[in-house]
């Protein structure tokens, strides 16, 4: 089988059918990472899961990945036979964002901010024709809802009466804009050339931004997991908690290290078992009582005589 290319997920220099563009820098990967599935056309349930994606990477704006398909699967065999010959090479984003990250800037629409779902493999590539778009909820967005959107912003650009061709602004104004403060009437093309380019350079620094926020969060989850699949493995909790102790730790991380800290480790057994001499250490029934039962049956296959020790000394 030949080797896949990559599939291109987004291009920010193209606009999508929606009318559109995607800041690659904005996309958050977090769900993604967590669960990188390759679906058939943004269809949502296990039979159209074809595989899923690996090693994806930025690129001069685009965001690309790898696709791994399911072989056992008929269906996935045949999608991956039409990849391998050259007869699909498109692919769409299954996104999710709030209005308030859409913006209309220089007679452009910008999402400067999304999470990434699913990407899909699709007959004509994401950014020509089809981008699924979800709410927070997981609720698609009707094509309905979102000319509505696109609409309300180009309502809420400044508009210039035709007639007018100059405007008069103010000392803090000029200065913003990086006009010569002794003459406060500046044409309208000018201002709006001035206005584009700082538009322009606030986007840029916001899509930084955005991606330092989407490192800081991974940092943060990794740092998260850590910490409690210690606490798991030194007995401080069971595994069966660990969910509920990361969902603490999101929204309190120094309440739920402090609690977690609170609890005491349990005896553990790898530590009996490579420091033998620390079996010495239990002297009383109640320090025998205090292991967990794996260890108190290593205690007793290998140490019997202070086994009976214990149990045969009066109460």
């Amino acid at each position: 089988m030949p080797k896949n290319k990559p599939f291109i997920f987004n291009d920010e220099s193209i606009e999508n059918s929606y009318g559109f563009f995607i800041i690659t820098e904005g996309i958050s990967l977090m769900r993604f990472e967590n669960n990188p599935v390759m679906l058939n056309n943004h269809w949502n349930n296990t039979e159209s899961v074809l595989g899923h994606w690996e090693n994806w990477y930025i690129e001069n704006g685009q965001l690309l990945g790898y696709p791994v398909f399911d072989l056992e699967d008929e269906l996935a065999q045949k999608i991956a036979n039409k990849v391998n010959g050259g007869h699909l090479k498109g692919c769409s984003m299954g996104i999710i964002f709030n209005p308030e990250d859409l913006i209309y800037v220089g007679g452009k629409f910008l999402l400067l901010k999304c999470e990434l779902a699913e990407v899909s493999i699709v007959a004509v590539p994401s950014n020509k024709a089809s981008v699924s778009l979800y709410k927070k909820e997981n609720e698609a967005y009707t094509e309905e809802e979102i000319k509505s959107l696109c609409l309300s912003l180009k309502k809420k650009e400044f508009e210039i009466n035709d007639n007018m061709k100059k405007i008069t602004l103010s000392i803090a104004t000029l200065t913003a804009l990086g006009f010569d403060k002794t003459t406060p009437e500046v044409d309208v093309e000018t201002i709006e050339l001035a206005v584009q380019k700082l538009s322009s350079e606030n986007t840029s620094i916001r899509a930084k931004l955005l991606a330092l926020e989407s490192e800081k969060e991974v940092a943060q989850e990794a740092e998260i997991t850590k910490m409690v699949d210690l606490a798991i493995k030194e007995g401080r909790i069971s595994a069966t908690k660990k969910e509920a102790f990361v969902s603490l730790a999101k929204s309190d991380f120094a309440l739920a290290k402090s609690t977690l800290e609170g609890i005491p480790a349990k005896t553990n057994l790898s530590g009996m078992i490579d420091n033998p001499a620390s079996a010495t250490e239990v002297t009383t029934k109640e320090a025998f009582l205090k292991l967990d039962r794996e260890a108190q049956l290593k205690f007793k296959a290998d140490h019997l005589d202070q086994y009976k020790n214990l149990f045969s000394k009066t109460k």
